[in-house]
């Protein structure tokens, strides 16, 4: 996949014209060549009560785009000895399991970054199993979460605080958070349900309960922040054979890597927190890519209208297997 230069020019274009059909009021989106962000652009509306516009300073709901940072957190921890990505979790900590399924003893890490475990996305504990770990695939926020226990029991820190030292500040993320901080209250992007009428402005992530970071989905950006984390990953090039070192089938002719969706060459993830919606993906080879950040229900519409728009790539596949994930 390349990003298509003399679609840059419209590229704003086309974007307005699907977040008008789309009832999406704000977006932000980056686009990378060669491994660099080339351009940069903020449309629409933040907040219209107060005539707020999306600027560079406004904050989006990274939603699952969280989770992309989090596998390459537990790299980072695997490299370090902290853990093994194929040893059963139970060994590292065998309280506090999200299941009674005794299935779920084999589960790894590997598994839960390949949406492997058979725990589903979310539910009451504790969560009924689908299927053995590593004989197929559920797309499960509450993997991330267990993983997430395990890593902070096993250093001692809590998440915000590993992925600020490990990444934000190496990265220079400057306005990147995984937990409420003051600054939200007033640069975070109010939403749009799917008919189009705004929402209640938000106090804290979605699912948060209370201040705690989430791997899977609390994650706060503004579009500088999250294409220097794609800047650091384009550069490693070793990364991409990584995570495509696992790929599990995840239907539609996509399969899951360790932490990311893979389709023909593309490294890919959406984010979907309600109101917020988002889209990333890369091509390791060409190192081009792109970053979609919305504030609307039917956000995604837009974002798949504009990376298709900006690379000539058939997205529907990718668009069947979203549908059908969560």
């Amino acid at each position: 996949m390349r990003i298509k230069r003399q679609q840059l020019l419209t590229a704003a274009q086309i974007a307005r014209e699907s977040m008008e059909r789309n009832r999406v009021p704000g977006l932000a989106m980056a686009l990378l060549c060669d491994g660099e962000p080339v351009q940069m652009e903020t449309l629409g509306l933040a907040d219209p009560a107060r005539n707020r516009p999306v600027t560079m300073r406004t904050h989006f709901e990274a939603a699952s785009l969280t989770k992309p940072a989090f596998a390459y957190l537990v790299f980072r921890l695997v490299d370090a000895g902290v853990l093994a990505l194929d040893e059963p979790l139970c060994e590292y900590w065998s309280e506090g399991l999200p299941t009674e399924d005794p299935r779920f003893a084999s589960a790894t890490a590997a598994h839960v970054l390949s949406h492997a475990t058979g725990l589903p996305n979310w539910g009451p504990l504790p969560l009924p199993l689908s299927f053995a770990p590593g004989t197929g695939f559920q797309y499960s926020g509450s993997g991330y979460t267990f993983l997430q226990q395990v890593v902070e029991r096993r250093t001692g820190r809590r998440l915000d605080d590993l992925m600020q030292a490990e990444m934000m500040d190496p990265f220079g993320m400057e306005d990147a958070a995984l937990i409420w901080t003051r600054p939200l209250n007033r640069t975070l992007a109010a939403t749009w349900d799917d008919a189009g009428v705004q929402e209640p402005q938000r106090k804290s992530a979605r699912h948060t309960v209370g201040l705690a970071p989430n791997a899977a989905f609390s994650l706060y950006v503004t579009i500088a922040d999250y294409p220097k984390f794609l800047t650091q990953l384009l550069a490693e090039p070793a990364f991409a054979a990584r995570v495509r070192a696992v790929r599990n089938p995840a239907g539609h002719g996509v399969t899951w890597g360790l932490g990311w969706g893979l389709y023909e060459e593309l490294l890919w993830h959406w984010g979907d927190n309600g109101g917020f919606k988002s889209f990333v993906c890369f091509d390791p080879d060409t190192r081009d890519g792109l970053l979609i950040h919305t504030n609307g229900a039917n956000g995604l519409s837009t974002c798949f209208d504009v990376a298709a728009h900006c690379t000539g790539f058939d997205f529907s596949n990718i668009a069947a297997m979203v549908a059908g994930a969560e």
